[in-house]
């Protein structure tokens, strides 16, 4: 693959004698609100070390040898993918490498550095294996050490919990998206309870139980763990909820949980109808608050 400095992206065609072809990559890229490129920044050759000590020094990569192939081009063979359609159509797009990253914005022409990676020379090892001079943002961040060392990273979950909460203090209402959660064991189960549950106390303490509604679109739950999941729910309704309403799109999701967690299908008539207060057909920007 090889990107061009305004954020196109040709993984088709290398040369005129070299056709890959673009496969499912167009469907997925064109149809996704948040897309991140993920390769290389050299290739033929690219050579690595990592200093992966757990002390505050430790977590960084040594370019050792760079490969003979540039890959962010000042333009592409082929554009399997716009980045100036990308920004037209509102994605968010970042190209993650091993020393650093980008991102396409409408605030730029070309592409914007954002962060790189700790033990790394943004002269040599970044702009001196580049064939263009992206925009250097003002706060460009050290990429995380634990990237680089050989160990868990044990991710803050409860944060990313925490942002996919959204809560209406006049209707006294939650709401929850659980795209991208996945509980794979009855580990992730008790993170995800006691999460939820960190979130739920304050708001239920000072206000009483709350009206629930939690978005399914998805989300994934390991075959076998519905009967733990759904009592993990139960005890945290029991304490926090006075309604629930979960939706999913998926007929498979919904199959599969309505039994146990009292799931419904998204049906978009009710729900405007339900938003709809004064039946006119149309719904105000008072009557979604």
């Amino acid at each position: 693959a090889e990107v061009s400095k305004t954020g196109d992206v040709n993984v088709s065609r290398m040369s005129k004698e070299r056709l890959t072809g673009p496969g499912g990559f167009i469907d997925i890229s064109q149809s996704t609100g948040s897309i991140c490129f993920m390769c290389t920044f050299t290739a033929k050759g690219l050579e690595v070390s990592f200093d992966s000590d757990e002390d505050d020094n430790g977590g960084s990569i040594s370019i050792v040898k760079d490969g003979k192939v540039k890959k962010f081009v000042n333009e592409v063979y082929e554009i399997t993918f716009s980045g100036a359609e990308a920004v037209r159509r509102g994605q968010k797009v970042y190209y993650i490498t091993e020393r650093c990253v980008f991102r396409k914005t409408a605030a730029h022409d070309v592409l914007e550095l954002i962060e790189i990676a700790p033990g790394v020379d943004l002269e040599k090892d970044v702009l001196g294996q580049m064939e263009f001079v992206p925009v250097i943002s003002q706060d460009v961040k050290i990429m995380d050490r634990r990237f680089f060392r050989d160990e868990k990273m044990n991710v803050d979950l409860l944060g990313s919990l925490t942002e996919r909460c959204t809560y209406h203090d006049d209707d006294h209402l939650l709401f929850i998206d659980l795209f991208g959660v996945s509980l794979q064991n009855s580990e992730d189960i008790d993170w995800f309870s006691r999460s939820l549950d960190h979130i739920l106390q304050p708001i239920t303490k000072n206000k009483g139980p709350v009206d629930i509604i939690a978005s399914y679109d998805g989300f994934d739950l390991r075959s076998g763990l519905e009967e733990s999941y759904a009592n993990a729910l139960k005890d945290l309704e029991q304490r926090h909820y006075k309604s629930v309403k979960r939706y999913s799109g998926s007929a498979f999701r919904q199959s599969l949980l309505r039994k146990k967690s009292s799931i419904e299908p998204w049906n978009a008539n009710a729900m405007f109808r339900s938003f709809d207060e004064n039946s006119n057909g149309v719904v105000s920007p008072e009557e979604l608050l």
